[in-house]
């Protein structure tokens, strides 16, 4: 599943690519990974969906790709 986060214009945001965060911000859980997270930076407020499952073609963003497994 996905992990929905708010953003905020102008912020820039670590987002989990290893899936190990459980929230879809990095916390620092890839270190025991080759996996690095993905930065990002948000150029309005909006939702942003983090991929969950670590499936996505469009890393580090969902795209659906969960619901076929």
């Amino acid at each position: 599943m996905p992990y929905a986060i708010e953003v905020k214009a102008g912020q820039e945001y670590w987002l989990c690519v290893c899936g190990k965060s459980g929230t879809g911000l990095c916390n620092g859980s890839h270190k025991s990974t080759a996996i690095l997270p993905s930065q990002f930076r948000a150029t309005k407020d909006q939702t942003i969906y983090v991929c969950g499952c670590t499936k996505t073609q469009n890393s580090p963003f969902c795209d659906g790709t969960h619901k076929s497994l």
